[in-house]
C-alpha cells in the first residue's frame, strides 16, 4: 500500500512539472510570436515609407521644373494686373495618406534661395555667419555651426596673387565653385536647432531661404527680398543691397543686366553681382516625412543638380 501510494504520488508530481514546464514553453513561445509579429509589422509599415518616399520621388522630382515654370508664369500674369501681385511660392506643401502612412511632401526651388557656398566664396566665414543671422532670425541663428570643407576661394586667389606681386584679384566669372558645405550638418547644430525650434522637423522650415544645393546665383525672379538684399550685400554696401532689393520689388519686370548696370559702380562689382545673381533655376529639391500611427517617422531629402557639363545627379540624405 505504502509503494502504491508513494508512486502515486511521484506520478502526480511528475505530471505537475511537466504542466509548468509546458506553460512556461508555451509563454516563451507566445512572446517570440509577439515579438516576430511586431516586427513584421515594423518592417511591413517601414517597407511602406521608403517604397512610397521613393515612388514620390520618381514622379516629383523629375517635374519640379515645369512645376516652377509654371507658377512664374503664373505670377508675372497676376504682377501684370495692379495690385494683384503675390510672393512667388518657393515651396510646395502637400500631404498624402497611402496605405496607413502620411507622406508631408515639400517640394523646392533651390536656385531661390540664399546659396551659402557663394556667400562662403566671397565673404568668408565671419560674414557668412552674419548673414545667416540676419536671413534666419536670432533663434534658429543660435544653432549655426559652420564646418566648411575648404576655405574660401577669396583668401586662394589672395594668396596667388601675393605670389605674383599683384594686389589685383581675379574677377573672371568661375563655372563652378568647390561645396564648402556639402550637408546641413556642416551649417547647423542639428541637435541644437531641433531643441531651438521646438521640433525635430524643423530643417524644412528652416531652410526655406537658404541652401547648399544652389546652383550658383539667386534666382531674382523667384527669391524673396530679403535673400536678395543678403545675397547683393555680398558685393555692395548695405545701402546699395537695400537699395538694389527695392529697386527690383518695384520694377519686377527689370532685367538683371539693368540692375547690375545701374547698382555696379565698377565693372569688379558687376561681375561679382553677377556671379551672385541670376535669373534662372535648374536645382530643385524635395523633402518627404513618411510617419505611421504608433510608428516613427523616416524623413528624406533629395536633390536633383545639373551640372556645368549638363549632367542631372541626385543626392539623397535621411534623417
Amino acid at each position: 500500500m505504502r509503494t502504491e501510494r508513494g508512486r502515486s504520488g511521484y506520478v502526480l508530481l511528475a505530471v505537475l512539472a511537466v504542466m509548468v514546464l509546458m506553460v512556461t514553453v508555451l509563454a516563451t513561445l507566445s512572446k517570440l510570436s509577439l515579438r516576430r509579429a511586431l516586427a513584421a509589422a515594423d518592417a511591413q509599415v517601414r517597407l511602406q515609407q521608403r517604397l512610397g518616399a521613393e515612388s514620390i520621388e520618381r514622379v516629383l522630382l523629375p517635374q519640379a521644373g515645369k512645376v516652377f515654370d509654371q507658377l512664374e508664369e503664373q505670377a508675372d500674369a497676376m504682377a501684370e494686373s495692379p495690385g494683384a501681385a503675390s510672393p512667388f511660392p518657393r515651396q510646395i506643401r502637400g500631404a498624402v495618406t497611402i496605405g496607413g502612412v502620411t507622406f508631408d511632401v515639400v517640394l523646392a526651388d533651390e536656385d531661390a534661395k540664399l546659396n551659402l557656398n557663394q556667400v562662403y566664396h566671397m565673404t568668408g566665414q565671419r560674414r557668412t555667419e552674419t548673414t545667416l543671422g540676419e536671413v534666419l532670425g536670432p533663434v534658429a541663428a543660435r544653432a549655426v555651426r559652420l564646418l566648411p570643407a575648404t576655405r574660401p576661394i577669396t583668401d586662394a586667389l589672395l594668396e596667388s596673387a601675393a605670389d605674383d606681386g599683384s594686389e589685383e584679384e581675379s574677377d573672371q566669372p568661375m563655372t563652378e565653385i568647390p561645396r564648402a558645405f556639402r550637408s546641413w550638418g556642416e551649417v547647423f547644430d542639428l541637435s541644437r536647432l531641433s531643441a531651438s525650434i521646438g521640433s525635430d522637423a524643423a530643417l524644412p522650415s528652416v531652410s526655406g531661404d537658404i541652401t547648399c544645393w544652389g546652383g550658383g546665383g539667386l534666382n531674382l525672379r523667384r527669391a524673396s527680398e530679403t535673400s536678395i538684399q543678403a545675397a547683393a550685400a555680398c558685393v555692395l554696401s548695405d545701402a546699395g543691397a537695400r537699395r538694389l532689393a527695392s529697386r527690383y520689388k518695384d520694377n519686377p519686370t527689370t532685367s538683371l543686366a539693368i540692375l547690375v548696370q545701374q547698382e555696379g559702380k565698377t565693372e569688379t562689382e558687376r561681375l561679382r553681382l553677377l556671379r551672385m545673381l541670376s535669373e534662372t533655376s535648374t536645382h530643385f529639391s524635395l523633402w518627404i516625412d513618411a510617419s505611421a500611427v504608433a510608428r516613427g517617422s523616416m524623413r528624406t531629402f533629395s536633390v536633383m543638380r545639373t551640372t556645368d557639363d549638363g549632367l542631372t545627379l541626385n543626392e539623397r540624405f535621411s534623417f
